[in-house]
């Protein structure tokens, strides 16, 4: 039993007793969702597993099995109570969850829900009801009182509008939504957060006003395709979400890779020594400090250096000519740099330095590109080279445009 396995699932019994005791309808149903493959002999392994647990579970708060199992199934609850207690506001005490669990429990029978089941939509009973499946809950099967989703389908090649019918965690169920919970792995996560971050940036660039639109739809013909799957892969398409900050997630800093380009930097920024000032200049001299700049791309990251300057220069094209530029050199510190340890990708929680800098940025310049560039001391002591660096973060205007690219290098 996977400890996330084993957490959802308590979650699950505890948020269905606490529903249960305040509801006044006996026969309303909760569902819990495993979606985690679409191999069949995946959901009977996993079918056996919760089933087990349920069973082991259920003679344990009964006093039927060993203390020490007994004491075990009290943590394991006691943790569950304490995750829904951070969101459920008027949570019984757990004794008498716990002793509602005991009648309750033995009725939480696990249901496959996949091709072998000759139900096209799930058969519930009043009260918890546990649902594992795969591709038959792909599309257009709606999960009556889903409460709690253990979702770890992860395909190879992830197709946008696929991912959306299996997010079904982001359905409507305002009454449940205190005790509602999603276990995930974070790099899923990550998909669904650039799905969602697509679809709201193709949002905005279309806009609210119907007679206004300022993307031109192509209409095809319903037996055609826009492109060869081979020519455009819609599994490694992104969006540069306009207004938002971007920045490498792993940057070179050993010094035998960015000592040469550090001095033209340094040559490029040396009348820039306001730490507060974002001077306006012009997108060419933006465009070429980032292009003396040098990062590894890591999958599924947005900044990719030749792509920004690429988004830049299309700006640039589209008479958007002039940008600002911050560069922080580190006021506490006298303007000997900033002592930012280096960090894993995708552990850089605001960049390189404050996250005030680019609110500030997207605050007082909305309309153009803002380069801020962090120029910190790295120390080796700080995981770095014992080399100064700068490093680049980039505002993105928040205009009614939408920056697509290709994840692949040579598109």
């Amino acid at each position: 039993m996977p400890e996330g396995l084993r957490l959802a699932l308590c979650c699950f019994f505890l948020g269905s007793i606490y529903k249960m005791l305040s509801s006044a309808k006996e026969d309303e149903k909760y569902s819990f969702l495993a979606h985690v493959c679409y191999k069949q002999d995946i959901h009977s392994v996993l079918e056996k597993v919760i089933s087990q647990f349920v069973i082991n579970l259920d003679q344990a708060i009964r006093h039927k099995s060993s203390d020490t199992e007994n004491k075990q199934a009290q943590k394991w609850l006691e943790q569950a109570y304490n995750e829904l207690n951070k969101t459920a506001d008027n949570l019984p005490p757990i004794t008498e969850l716990i002793d509602e669990l005991k009648i309750q429990l033995r009725h939480a029978i696990p249901k496959i829900i996949n091709a072998n089941n000759p139900e096209k939509e799930p058969n519930y009973n009043p009260g918890m009801n546990i649902l594992i499946g795969g591709n038959r809950l792909g599309r257009g099967v709606t999960i009556d009182g889903l409460m709690v989703t253990y979702y770890g389908r992860d395909a190879k090649q992830k197709v946008m509008d696929t991912v959306h019918q299996h997010a079904r965690m982001y359905g409507y169920r305002p009454q449940l939504k205190d005790v509602t919970r999603l276990f995930i792995a974070e790099h899923i996560l990550d998909s669904f957060r650039s799905i969602h971050e697509a679809d709201e940036a193709m949002r905005q660039a279309i806009g609210d006003d119907i007679h206004n639109i300022q993307i031109q739809p192509v209409w095809i013909g319903g037996n055609l395709k826009p492109t060869r799957s081979n020519v455009l892969d819609p599994s490694v398409i992104n969006v540069l979400v306009p207004g938002s900050l971007i920045y490498p997630q792993n940057p070179a800093y050993k010094k035998q890779e960015i000592e040469h380009t550090f001095k033209e930097i340094e040559t490029l920024l040396i009348n820039y020594q306001d730490n507060s000032l974002y001077a306006e200049v012009d997108i060419d001299l933006i465009i070429k400090i980032i292009s003396h700049t040098k990062s590894y791309y890591v999958s599924s990251e947005k900044w990719e250096d030749k792509r920004i300057i690429k988004g830049l220069t299309d700006m640039k094209s589209k008479g958007m000519t002039k940008g600002r530029l911050n560069v922080r050199r580190g006021e506490r510190n006298k303007n000997q740099g900033l002592d930012m340890p280096r960090k894993e990708p995708f552990k850089w929680m605001f960049g390189f330095g404050s996250g005030n800098w680019s609110i500030e940025a997207q605050k007082k310049y909305p309309d153009v590109p803002t380069l801020i560039i962090c120029y910190q001391k790295g120390e080796k002591t700080t995981g770095w080279d014992d080399h100064p660096i700068y490093l680049p973060m980039l505002v993105l205007p928040k205009q009614k445009f939408v920056l697509m690219f290709n994840y692949n290098e040579d598109e």
